[in-house]
């Protein structure tokens, strides 16, 4: 779902010239992640798969919900925030429709933490299918 999502989100804000995505992911370089260094810079995290049972059964034949987990990040100045925040935000949080994955459930949404003069952008999409 990572690649399918990161293709979405470069073409979302493809038209947003303060804003650029990353093909790397956001790890951590010392103490410091990468998207904390690398402002306004967009970067997906890997895909995290969480099976659970929706509906239990006497036999094996149990209903399973596969819900998978993307997170996106960006960091911006929190003195001096770039003009297109808000439509950058607004264009991340559509690509929920667009992973390519056959659902019954997506989500999206995000928060903001903001440390010393950084804004860092979290976003979560979830999406749940029947297995």
């Amino acid at each position: 779902m990572r690649t399918q999502l990161l293709s979405a989100i470069t073409t979302a804000t493809s038209t947003l010239t303060q804003f650029v995505v990353s093909q790397e992911l956001p790890w951590e370089q010392g103490e410091l992640p990468l998207f904390r260094k690398n402002m306004k810079k967009i970067y997906v995290d890997k895909t995290v798969q969480v099976e659970s049972v929706l509906i239990p059964t006497l036999d094996t034949n149990q209903v399973v919900t596969n819900e998978f987990i993307d997170r996106a990040y960006l960091s911006v100045d929190a003195k001096n925030p770039p003009t297109q925040l808000d439509l950058v935000i607004n264009n991340i949080l559509a690509c929920k429709d667009k992973t390519g994955v056959n659902t019954f459930s997506t989500e999206s949404d995000y928060i903001v933490d903001k440390t010393e003069d950084v804004l860092t952008y979290t976003f979560e999409f979830r999406v749940a299918s029947i297995k």
